[in-house]
């Protein structure tokens, strides 16, 4: 059995930056025609039985902020999958985007991922960016964390943040 967890990523903000995924946008990827998931404040979890959908719906998470994918990937007689996360951010995060040539538009970020054929676009609030830079802006705004998965916990730069929060809550 497969735990995986999707958080914002304030645990290395202080307690000052506040972010929220609001909600998910897939099409055409995998066995999902279409499909939209709302989240709200606190803790949202996904269940259901094996087959239900939830590591398709955390895997199209995972396309959306940069990882590989392949061409098979997009639903049988579709030409093509998009994905799209939509964040609330405060100031601080909208600074650091801003920081890193990225557009804002009323503290909203807008991820967006288009796979077709071999190639994928990627948008952050509508402007065409790089790989590189969809996964850089996307390490401000979430993790994901599967069993005998680590992401923000074994990058270096990210070690004083961590220690830093956990001294001040305690």
């Amino acid at each position: 059995m497969r735990k995986e967890t999707v958080t914002g990523n304030d645990l290395f903000c202080n307690g000052k930056e506040r972010i929220m995924l609001h909600n998910l946008h897939v099409k055409n990827l995998a066995l999902i025609e279409e499909a939209e998931v709302d989240f709200s404040e606190g803790l949202n979890i996904l269940s259901g039985e094996t087959g239900a959908g939830k590591s398709i719906i955390i895997g199209s998470i995972g396309v959306a902020i940069g990882e590989k994918v392949s061409k098979d990937m997009i639903r049988k007689d579709a030409d093509y999958a998009l994905v799209e996360l939509v964040f609330s951010v405060d100031e601080q995060v909208s600074h650091k985007l801003v920081d890193m040539d990225i557009p804002m538009e009323d503290d909203q970020v807008i991820l967006t991922r288009r796979i077709s054929g071999g190639r994928s676009i990627a948008k952050i609030n509508s402007e065409s960016v790089s790989a590189a830079k969809l996964r850089e802006a996307a390490s401000l705004l979430i993790d994901i964390h599967g069993q005998h998965e680590h992401q923000s916990l074994l990058n270096q730069k990210n070690h004083l943040h961590i220690l830093d929060a956990y001294a001040k809550k305690n």
